[in-house]
């Protein structure tokens, strides 16, 4: 177990959070035994092909080798597990399943998953499944306290055609999606309850003619202060501040920083310590840094800075975002340049400034971490089937290939609990 300094409930918080190592801080001492779980998405698309599930490694903090452990079963191969999170005391495990017609019923929507965590070995039960509220969930986190889980609907791309009259006049009108909020109290036993509240996003669409026509909900994150959701939405080129209200389960009505037109905002994360936020845009690679109220929500843009070198022709779109556990460096991954870029915070400012870009040594990056420690850089190479392990240096931000490669198919999130 965690030295006595740290309980288990806190450590696996923080680890969560990615601030065991922050400031540079080790934590007391190390766990025992670290696991990571790695979401897959499936061979097809949204659900089917199989190939799909969760897949248990015992992490190696000696080397950053994964040792596989165990797997869902073939009952879970057409699970497209895009997203997961634990329960603050590490005992549950909360997953999307990122489709669009739950249990086979054609306009069900997707679901949001919850599994036991056995912590001799690491393995997973199923316990219960509650439909996500709309359309392909990208994305599920858990408030501090454990109380409830979220999850951002993404819709999909499709739209169909209806006819009504008006006066007498038929009218076609083209229906899409929702992208919603979905909030979930947490029973006892770590299942979930039906979703206590639903937030519809505004549907003011984008400049993209595809890819903006509805909202896209691709994230949803709580502020340090478990107060606030910042939700990125990509079809409206937005970032929505939702205050929580935990006592009923229930979300505000929303607040939001616009970024550029067609630029999809995508993730988000808080800095550990500052009063900054920091948002990845999808099809205008770059990264947002924010100002945070944490008494307010209120946010505003402070500037926004590309990920790609100058020269770069090509189609790239980013994916995610991290902040170094020391909070010094961000974070951000460039799916078709297949790289991660690193910027340097100005801390007085927020300001970033980019410092290099390291390979991935695979294809499309869609999902990458910090193990516990914060020594190492797990990156999820969705494109090329494969997790490889980068060694982070905590003085100057950059990445090294340690020479450890996971086989995992279409890997599309990773997380790690210790134990």
């Amino acid at each position: 177990m965690i030295d006595h300094q740290l309980s288990r409930r806190e450590f696996v918080a923080l680890a969560g959070a990615g601030l065991v190592a922050a400031s540079g801080v080790a934590p007391a001492q190390s766990p025992q035994r670290v696991f990571a779980y790695v979401g897959s998405w499936t061979q097809g698309p949204f659900g089917v092909g199989g190939g799909g599930g969760i897949s248990v490694f015992s992490v190696n903090l000696d080397d950053g080798s994964l040792e596989p452990v165990s797997r869902t079963g073939p009952e879970y191969d057409n699970m497209n597990a895009g997203y997961l999170c634990f329960s603050p005391d590490g005992r549950t495990l909360y997953a999307t399943n990122e489709i669009a017609n739950l249990n086979g019923e054609l306009g069900a929507g997707g679901g949001i998953l919850s599994f036991s965590i056995e912590p001799d070995d690491g393995s997973i039960t199923h316990m219960n499944t509650q439909p996500s509220m709309g359309v392909n969930p990208a994305y599920v986190t858990i408030d501090a306290t454990g109380s409830h889980v979220l999850t951002s609907n993404h819709g999909s791309y499709n739209m169909a055609v209806t006819v009504v009259e008006r006066d007498g006049v038929a009218e076609i009108q083209r229906v899409f999606d929702d992208g919603t909020v979905s909030i979930y109290p947490v029973r006892p036993d770590g299942t979930l309850a039906p979703a206590s509240d639903v937030a519809v996003l505004e549907r003011i669409g984008g400049v993209d003619p595809l890819s903006q026509l509805n909202p896209h909900a691709h994230s949803v994150n709580f502020d340090p202060g478990n107060r606030f959701v910042l939700v990125c939405d990509k079809g409206a080129d937005r970032v929505y501040v939702f205050e929580v209200d935990l006592s009923s389960g229930t979300l505000s009505e929303p607040a939001f920083v616009s970024s550029a037109p067609g630029s999809a905002p995508r993730h988000s994360v808080f800095h550990p310590r500052l009063p900054y936020a920091f948002v990845i845009l999808e099809r205008i690679p770059g990264v947002m840094s924010l100002n945070f109220d944490a008494d307010t929500g209120e946010i505003s843009e402070i500037h926004t800075v590309s990920t790609l070198p100058d020269d770069f022709e090509g189609r790239n779109t980013c994916a995610d975002i991290r902040v170094h556990p020391n909070g010094r460096f961000v974070y951000g991954s460039n799916r078709g340049h297949d790289s991660i870029a690193i910027f340097a915070l100005d801390e007085s400012t927020g300001r970033l400034s980019l410092t290099g870009l390291v390979p991935t040594e695979g294809a499309t990056p869609r999902n990458f971490n910090f193990d516990p420690s914060g020594r190492y850089v797990f990156v999820c190479n969705q494109g090329s089937d494969s997790v490889v392990t980068f060694e982070a240096d905590p003085d100057d931000g950059t990445l090294t290939p340690v020479g450890n490669v996971a086989d995992v198919l279409k890997p599309a999130c990773i997380k790690f609990l210790a134990v």
